[in-house]
């Protein structure tokens, strides 16, 4: 983004003065600029937690929303997509049109677009679209008032959160319009009762500007190599385990369900998106987060660049959070939220009479269930491709390794940078095995 704007800007320097063209900018995508953030820290560097964030984040006011531009005279816009160009390319031969290009063009099938309007997911582009449930939302006063981000649900039928993301994230809705609708609600309820930040829809949106700016100034942000807070793992490389995750053919069905509201909708709930991340990660399949990340970029509706590394860093224990130790478990964290499994039938209806028994474990069942309901584990639904309790213990040893070489290395040079064990008290973790009572 910050290239093309620079594009942009030189573009306009280039405008002749006494073309009387008047052109504003409006640096809107987040709640304040980035370098508004910077001006308040040492040395220009980002803070390298998110509690120092908090601290230059409450001095700072968040601005009012832009004004309206109101113009005399607009041209109207094509009643067909195949009517909309957007501007003539000249050769030595002929005139070119360059006309807007289609979902099948850039590389979508209409059916996957079809499948995303049967399932109870819906996103409707625009404003117009963004606005109406933003106001939607904004009438639930209780629920926006005391809502906490980690109680809601990973494996929800229905978006259990307010669904703005990506009308956020496209422009739809500006963060600022979002921020203060959100006070305006927040001061029609008891203030003993509110949430706070993090967890608070405001606290996600503060979040969010921290992922930002994390992004705006971190060097080759989106990679490991050469970036200088992320902690260098030894990742393996096999892309047969790739596909199988990116295909929801992994053998847990949880997973495999998550993967596939991904491709059919284009969203997932944020414990979801931690669920299977860290299972791609350091908690089962030890793929590197980069890989991960280009699938989000490519599937998620609403996909954001800093947002998704940031987490894909986070969730692989590579940077912002370190507890490796604290693993998703890909059979029991689903079962905390939906014991019956409804959410795994929803999107796997293969499993839609699988006994609950064994619904999230199938290759226990015996093979007489598995005929009966129709479902051979290992011929019409894979085998796990791999076994979670042994490999998550052997790959917290490989992550220890790869802490400890880290450690050896910054004691041998001094220099902790920024991949330092930052504050990871406010934010979503990954759940903490209960420890059972010692025996006396």
């Amino acid at each position: 983004i910050r290239e093309m704007d620079i594009k942009v800007l030189d573009a306009i320097d280039e405008i002749p003065r006494e073309s009387n063209v008047a052109i504003h900018g409006y640096d809107t995508h987040t709640l304040h600029p980035m370098e508004h953030y910077l001006s308040h820290t040492k040395d220009q560097l980002a803070p390298s937690t998110y509690g120092v964030f908090t601290k230059i984040f409450n001095k700072m006011e968040v601005p009012i929303e832009v004004p309206t531009i109101l113009l005399d005279s607009f041209p109207p816009l094509p009643s067909h997509m195949d009517q909309l160009t957007v501007g003539l390319v000249k050769d030595s031969d002929s005139d070119k049109k360059w006309k807007c290009p289609t979902l099948k063009e850039l590389g979508y099938d209409p059916k996957d677009i079809e499948r995303r309007f049967e399932c109870g997911i819906e996103f409707h582009g625009g404003e117009d679209a963004g606005l109406k449930l933003l106001k939607r939302m904004m009438k639930r006063t209780s629920w926006v008032s005391t809502f906490e981000k980690p109680k809601t649900s990973p494996n929800a039928l229905t978006v259990d959160t307010t669904g703005l993301s990506a009308y956020v994230k496209h422009g739809c809705i500006s963060p600022r319009t979002f921020y203060h609708e959100l006070t305006k609600v927040y001061d029609t309820f008891p203030a003993s009762k509110l949430s706070k930040p993090p967890v608070s829809l405001h606290g996600q949106l503060m979040w969010r500007e921290y992922n930002n700016l994390m992004g705006f100034t971190t060097p080759r942000f989106d990679h490991m190599i050469d970036n200088p807070i992320a902690r260098q793992i030894p990742w393996d490389d096999d892309p047969k385990l790739l596909e199988a995750w990116k295909n929801a053919e992994t053998g847990y069905p949880y997973i495999d369900a998550i993967m596939t509201q991904l491709k059919h909708t284009g969203w997932i709930h944020h414990l979801a998106r931690h669920s299977v991340a860290c299972f791609l990660t350091r908690g089962d399949l030890w793929q590197s987060w980069e890989k991960g990340a280009e699938v989000f970029e490519e599937e998620l509706i609403d996909a954001d660049w800093s947002l998704n590394n940031f987490n894909w860093q986070w969730l692989s224990c590579t940077a912002h959070f370190y507890q490796y130790f604290r693993c998703y478990s890909p059979v029991a964290f689903g079962k905390k939220t939906d014991k019956n499994g409804d959410y795994i039938r929803k999107w796997l209806p293969q499993f839609k009479n699988w006994p609950t028994k064994y619904i999230y474990e199938p290759w226990n069942a015996p093979m007489s269930v598995q005929e009966q309901c129709g479902v051979i584990i290992g011929k019409d639904y894979p085998e796990p491709v791999v076994e979670h309790k042994s490999i998550s213990k052997s790959n917290m040893a490989r992550m220890k390794a790869a802490y400890d070489a880290h450690k050896a290395g910054v004691n041998a040079t001094g220099n902790k940078g920024l991949s330092g064990d930052g504050d990871t008290s406010s934010a979503s973790k990954p759940p903490a095995k209960k420890r059972r009572k010692a025996k006396r």
